[in-house]
């Protein structure tokens, strides 16, 4: 028998593999169709060639803040050739210069060489001002410079801006300029409940494997995993690596042996990220996790006072963007807020 025979049969569990992708975009979004027919609400003025509302979308990660935004963007490109749909994720194009070569992308615009950011503004607006506008920044907390919001506020004719984080307080950074023009609605997205993570979880399965490949057990015991760690990408990670071990044994069903794998190939990468840091990063690490919820200000004092505030915070920014620790804003009412920075969640914790 070749070493490959196998792999020519057509007995594979999966049906779909794509449905598997956080990012898919299902007919459906489920459990948030109100937080849909706000965004839609939001965007409606721009079809009586009015202004439509800009908005300013928070939450937590993997809690469906970008798909359900793009679900809306595809439905209105599906509706109308008079508005303008655009999504731009903010942790690719980070800068002016890259968000309005994203633009020039989709609208055609071909003459972009040699021209600097304020050149090229100019340069699309008259494309841009043809039709309505709707900006959707994603992960707008990335974005270097984000004056060039002001300029999208002030020169584009009718428009709908809106702006996804995970950071609640992200607004309260923006320069007042911005802000006065901006004065966004704003949509929380809260964190799904067991029933819907469990709801959302059997959709993609149906979606992505063949019938019955999975039992009500083995569902269940997925869902309270993703659940307990609060992030659904986790999920379909679970979903895709506990498909692949059961093929690994000619399984004909997905079992609680397959997820036990899953997770545990989760937890190797996860220990692997943290053992690439350098020695200081990994006593920053130690420092956090000896000082659970301690605000940045504090940690700076018990790490070393003697760098500045603002060299601390980056290192404090790289842990976070490798997603070994967590920041959390919080109120001080009168006093202002601080951000508490914490590990998060131990997948050996389930």
């Amino acid at each position: 028998m070749g070493l490959f025979d196998d792999a020519k049969s057509n007995s594979s569990l999966f049906l779909n593999p794509v449905a598997l992708d956080y990012e898919y975009q299902p007919k459906m979004v489920p459990y948030r169709e109100n937080q849909q027919h706000f965004i839609a609400t939001c965007i409606k003025p721009l079809f009586q060639k009015r202004n439509g509302r800009n908005l300013f979308i928070f939450g937590k990660p993997g809690i469906g803040k970008t798909v359900a935004t793009k679900h809306v963007l595809n439905e209105l490109e599906e509706q109308t050739d008079d508005i303008l749909p655009i999504y731009i994720n903010g942790w690719r194009k980070n800068t002016p210069y890259k968000i309005l070569l994203e633009i020039c992308e989709v609208i055609g615009y071909k003459f972009t060489q040699n021209k600097k950011t304020e050149e090229l503004f100019q340069a699309v607006l008259p494309f841009i001002n043809k039709k309505a506008l709707v900006l959707c920044l994603d992960e707008v907390d990335k974005v270097k410079e984000i004056d060039i919001l002001y300029s999208f506020l002030e020169d584009i004719y009718n428009k709908t801006i809106i702006l996804i984080t995970n950071e609640k307080y992200w607004l309260d950074k923006l320069d007042t300029r911005i802000k006065s023009r901006l004065l966004p609605e704003i949509l929380e997205f809260k964190t799904y409940n067991f029933e819907e993570v469990q709801g959302i979880l059997k959709q993609r399965i149906e979606h992505a494997f063949i019938p019955n490949v999975f039992d009500n057990e083995s569902l269940k015991n997925l869902a309270n995993k993703t659940f307990d760690l609060g992030d659904l990408r986790t999920g379909m990670y679970l979903l895709k690596e506990s498909g692949d071990a059961a093929e690994l044994r000619q399984s004909k069903k997905i079992e609680i042996v397959d997820i036990d794998k899953a997770l545990d190939k989760l937890n190797k990468f996860k220990i692997k990220s943290s053992e690439d840091l350098n020695s200081e990063q990994s006593s920053l690490l130690d420092l956090i996790e000896n000082n659970q919820d301690k605000s940045t200000t504090e940690l700076h004092k018990l790490f070393n006072s003697k760098i500045s505030y603002k060299s601390f915070k980056r290192r404090l920014d790289d842990l976070k963007n490798a997603k070994l620790i967590d920041f959390e804003e919080k109120s001080l009412g009168a006093g202002g807020r601080v951000t508490k920075v914490s590990l998060p969640k131990k997948l050996n914790e389930f």
